[in-house]
């Protein structure tokens, strides 16, 4: 099992979350491309190279990049073009820091393939990850905007090593209420937890899987939503580890917590956690 944090969780000085890793003894760090404090995006390819080599300093890797986070629609005319260069830089920041991968939101990719969005995603992520594979980049989509059979059919409709998925399973019970809204209708409760079931997500999505938020999240039915600590909520993370270990997954768990009063200690825990999870 590998194990990285977010280290600028519960602070801004990501350096001091690095210490705090080693602390912990985990393997890895998952690192922002975009803004924050390093702002590698905008580095030259010299000092992501220093930056790269003070955090092996610490004994550590970058398990990823966290690139968009909510910033890009990829199925919208607006700044489209733009949009998949910016893709493409992000993938050359990638090889220079974590091996090549990132991960992102992409924006919401619709059901019907029918839709004039499904084509724009279609486009987008084809052409960014043929960029990706020409310089051994992978953008992982984060889960969590569309019922996982639906991630998965773009994987596969893009059929490129350069696009795979980053499976957070807290989200992909965060999101329903906000998509329901968006759509002007009540929250249907049940289907929710049939088309978003982390469970069942992961076994539908775990071929394409190079990395994992260990994440965790609760949904009710009058439509509340929260993230939880690891562990206390509804994502079944002992199943879940059962599946990447069925399926010999070797990519880091990446603890991400977002929100709480006491953020790092909740990530001091959820190494625990995850420790005391059967190692397959």
């Amino acid at each position: 099992m590998q194990i990285a944090i977010i280290p600028t969780t519960g602070g801004s000085d990501p350096f001091r979350g690095m210490e705090a890793a080693v602390e912990l003894g985990v393997e890895g760090v998952h690192i922002g491309a975009t803004g924050g404090a390093l702002d590698l995006e905008h580095k030259t390819r010299a000092e992501r190279r220093d930056i790269l080599k003070r955090i092996q300093g610490y004994g550590l890797t970058v398990s990823a990049l966290i690139g968009w986070g909510g910033q890009v629609d990829l199925g919208e005319e607006k700044d489209y073009r733009e949009n998949i260069e910016w893709g493409k830089r992000l993938n050359e920041v990638a090889v220079d820091l974590a091996g090549g991968l990132w991960m992102a939101h992409v924006g919401i990719m619709p059901d019907d393939h029918s839709d004039p969005h499904w084509s724009r995603f279609l486009d987008a992520l084809g052409e960014i990850a043929a960029h990706g594979q020409s310089i051994g980049a992978t953008l992982a989509l984060e889960t969590g905007p569309e019922p996982p059979k639906v991630v998965r059919r773009m994987i596969e409709a893009v059929n490129s090593p350069g696009l795979r998925v980053n499976f957070d399973p807290a989200n992909l019970l965060l999101w329903p209420p906000h998509i329901a809204q968006r759509r002007g209708v009540p929250l249907d409760y049940d289907a929710a937890l049939r088309d978003f079931d982390p469970v069942e997500g992961l076994r539908t999505l775990i071929p394409y899987v190079v990395h994992a938020h260990a994440k965790d999240s609760v949904l009710r039915r009058d439509g509340s939503r929260d993230e939880v600590p690891l562990g206390t909520g509804m994502t079944n993370w002992p199943v879940l580890h059962s599946i990447f270990c069925a399926h010999g997954y070797k990519g880091f768990y990446a603890i991400e917590r977002e929100c709480g009063a006491n953020a790092m200690e909740d990530v001091r825990n959820a190494v625990t956690f995850l420790r005391s999870l059967p190692q397959g």
